[in-house]
């Protein structure tokens, strides 16, 4: 999984409210009333800079799910490398360590340790490279969140080919990620990360990787402030989300 863009990302449409034809008595027309929460969500906050400063901060979270009797606990954190370096020959490139754990019913099933690389200004993704070397994965095309999200917005951030090593001499599979935004409440909005890894190849799968999908969602305010708050994921062929 992707704990920074965790990682390892639905898209909800702003509620329009329109005239109707009222047909009344006195031939008046009248809009239906709109509801307090919809009349006050946050519709915009701040994109690039917003995820620029999260990643560059150091993150602890403990997110729960359950199904039926099983209970899961899904530990993330982010730290993030002090100075700067290349990655791919791209240069200023930051970084920051994500591990991942996943418990069921108390019992650790899942662990997970990678290294993100990315730019600053603007914030954009340029590889992920697992702990153990393998997978390593080199994004070969992205597009820098807006500057604003717009709640009801959405598009493509990256893809990545992910590699058995850094020499790239044998391919693991392919992953692309997009974003959209959806209404939350009146100080937050909701950025969501949508993650899906496909074309798998055997070399993959020997490095544990599986055709799958991921949807990582942070809480962003008026001030550019970001906090995760859900993660949805499949875990032994059941699709969880964790908040």
């Amino acid at each position: 999984m992707k704990p920074g863009s965790l990682i390892i990302v639905s898209s909800i449409c702003a509620t329009l409210v329109a005239g109707c034809g009222g047909g009344g008595g006195n031939g008046s027309s009248q809009a239906p009333p709109v509801s307090p929460a919809a009349a006050t969500n946050l519709s915009s906050a701040p994109g690039a800079m917003a995820m620029a400063t999260y990643r560059q901060g150091a993150h602890k979270y403990t997110l729960k799910a359950s199904n039926g009797a099983n209970s899961y606990t899904l530990r993330v954190s982010n730290v993030p490398n002090a100075g700067t370096t290349k990655f791919n020959g791209a240069a200023p490139a930051y970084s920051s360590v994500d591990t991942v754990t996943l418990d069921e019913n108390g019992v650790m099933i899942a662990n997970s340790v990678s290294t993100d690389y990315f730019l600053l200004n603007p914030y954009v993704l340029l590889g992920r490279v697992s702990g153990t070397g393998s997978p390593y994965g080199v994004v070969i095309s992205s597009s820098p969140l807006p500057t604003t999200l717009e709640v009801g917005s959405s598009g493509d951030m990256d893809s990545l080919t992910d590699y058995h090593d850094s020499s790239m001499s044998m391919l693991d599979a392919q992953e692309d990620d997009t974003y959209s935004v959806k209404a939350n409440n009146t100080t937050t909005l909701l950025l969501c990360e949508d993650s899906s890894i496909t074309n798998v190849t055997a070399q993959g799968t020997a490095d544990d990787l599986v055709d799958d999908s991921e949807n990582d969602c942070y809480k962003v305010d008026a001030g550019g402030n970001a906090a995760l708050i859900s993660v949805t994921l499949t875990v032994n062929g059941v699709t969880l989300t964790f908040e």
